[in-house]
């Protein structure tokens, strides 16, 4: 009975964004007013323990909303400056082969984007791009949705999986396992199994988009682009890897697409690996290319990613341990403690160590001076980004905060375990020895309901690692399985969907969207269990503890 009453929340959540289809927003804020009332009414606890935890839980949020908000600042900077224009004109003389387009804007610069502001922005970006170039806009959609799935974990500075790691990080000295280990054992993992799915999906979907949209619909039309797609996820994962495993992750996904970027371009230019003939889709011309690169800005390459040459360095400089930069930025910090007279109820805020406050907050300012901004576009940046963001803010306020709630309710006078720990125990009486492999649905649910692999790290990543503990499964393989998860749920998950569908104008085929990427997002599930079971065996995984 109590197990039950503890997963309400979770399945009243459900009810409300799968059956309902109500906002994330919206969700939220009722799933923490009924875990509310079930701490007060069964749980034993009294209102001011669950109004410490929940403005715990409100101040917790502070890192990851922080950084949100600066990564979506940037990104509407370069935009109504126009650098972001310069930047895409930069991709218009690539390559007349639809098929090396795909790669390098559908994989490569929607990689970036996800890197640098991730939460939506980079279908938003790349799909309208793909189309400019001749794509048909149901092609573009599907590429663009399916190849941002193994950025997304390391997405807007590392964002989801520094979630994932705020969201049990209270758990780990009790099991003798360091803040920094945890961390880029984690990082490493995540990467490691998205990396290698990545070396397959890449090829897949130009052989699904040359069958489903090709003249000849065949997939022998994608064979001649294997070399490249594989050359592509190779530089990919060697640079994305090493820095997973000995920086951290906020640098994983923004380097590693940066390189690639420069990599790939270089090969294309140079004839390396490129199929020996063009292929083009049937209706295709290059108006659209010519076109778009007539209307790019005039400004200089090197101005245009000025901004982001500036974050990388800031993130390289401050992120490599041997440089010694970390811990002093890491050294200020701001907290409180004893929230509402409670004893374990605090909260600690690095504000030099947040990617949102420091590097972006100043990239922008550095943007509005190179780009000479006046205070009519700053006003109208600061305004759009916050629209932008005010819905994401409220979800994970609520979010933290029932989190938080679930996780202490321990603190009750009816003796009882946490709500956290009943759940998992129901859980893992349920699930068994097969948990391992259902862990990565949990996440992709997670993100299937709330758009973000963000949010489902914050609501279940504690639920996978306590589940973990209890089966006596390896904590750190469950809790990256779950970013993993949540990372390809963004390719079926409905609110990412509609938002394509709004920046293509093919609303309308959402269903046929999310029947077309669900075999890819099934083939990337497998692959992802496969690599954790060969991490297992072969004694890849980190040993953390």
């Amino acid at each position: 009975m109590p197990s039950l009453m503890a997963t309400v929340p979770i399945i009243l959540t459900i009810i409300l964004t799968v059956a309902l289809n109500m906002a994330a927003k919206k969700v939220l804020p009722l799933s923490w007013l009924s875990i509310v009332i079930i701490g007060l009414s069964i749980w034993g606890m009294d209102i001011q323990h669950v109004a410490a935890y929940t403005v715990m839980g409100f101040l917790g949020s502070l890192d990851v909303l922080c950084i949100i908000f600066g990564a979506i600042l940037l990104m509407n900077t370069l935009n109504i400056a126009g650098a972001m224009k310069r930047i895409e004109g930069m991709f218009n003389s690539i390559s007349e082969d639809a098929r090396i387009q795909l790669v390098i804007i559908g994989f490569t610069f929607s990689a970036f984007i996800e890197g640098a502001a991730g939460f939506g922005t980079p279908a938003a970006l790349c799909a309208p791009l793909l189309i400019g170039l001749g794509f048909p806009p149901m092609a573009a959609a599907v590429a663009c949705l399916i190849l941002n799935s193994a950025p997304v974990s390391f997405g807007a500075a590392g964002t989801p999986t520094n979630t994932a790691i705020a969201a049990v990080v209270s758990e780990l000295p009790a099991m003798g396992i360091g803040l920094d280990e945890w961390t880029l054992g984690l990082a490493f993992v995540t990467a490691f199994g998205l990396c290698v799915g990545m070396c397959f999906i890449l090829f897949l979907v130009v052989a699904l988009i040359t069958k489903l949209f090709g003249k000849n619909k065949s997939f022998a039309d994608a064979i001649p682009a294997l070399p490249f797609c594989l050359l592509t996820a190779f530089v990919y994962g060697a640079v994305a890897l090493p820095i997973a495993r000995y920086i951290g992750t906020e640098l994983t996904t923004l380097m590693a697409s940066a390189v690639t970027i420069f990599v790939m371009l270089g090969c294309a230019r140079a004839g390396v690996l490129m199929p020996k003939t063009v292929w083009r889709f049937d209706d295709a011309t290059t108006d659209a290319k010519s076109s778009s690169n007539e209307s790019a800005s005039q400004m200089s390459l090197f101005k245009a990613w000025a901004p982001y040459l500036f974050i990388s360095l800031w993130l390289v400089l401050t992120r490599i341990p041997q440089l010694g930069i970390k811990p002093v930025i890491q050294s200020f910090s701001v907290g409180l403690n004893d929230l509402l007279g409670i004893a374990n109820a605090s909260w600690s805020f690095k504000f030099l160590n947040n990617p949102g406050l420091v590097p972006f907050i100043p990239a922008v300012l550095i943007a509005c001076v190179i780009y000479k901004l006046d205070g009519k576009q700053i006003s109208a940046i600061v305004q759009k980004s916050w629209t932008q963001c005010s819905g994401a803010f409220v979800a994970l306020l609520f979010g933290f905060a029932l989190v938080h709630i679930y996780r202490y309710s321990d603190a009750n006078s009816a003796g009882n375990v946490s709500m956290l720990f009943s759940m998992a125990s129901g859980m893992a009486n349920l699930a068994g020895d097969n948990y391992f492999y259902v862990s990565p649905f949990i996440g992709t649910l997670g993100a299937f309901m709330f758009g973000s692999n963000t949010v489902s790290n914050v609501m279940f990543a504690p639920l996978q690692f306590e589940t973990a503990r209890i089966l006596d499964l390896p904590v750190l393989l469950i809790v990256a399985l779950q970013n993993q998860g949540g990372a390809i749920g963004n390719m079926i998950c409905i609110n990412n969907i509609v938002a394509v569908c709004a920046t293509t104008g093919i609303s309308g085929v959402e269903g046929r969207l999310i029947r077309t990427n669900f075999i890819p997002w099934l083939c990337y599930y497998i692959i992802l269990i496969i690599t954790a079971l060969a991490m297992l065996k072969f004694g890849i995984l980190p040993a953390v503890g």
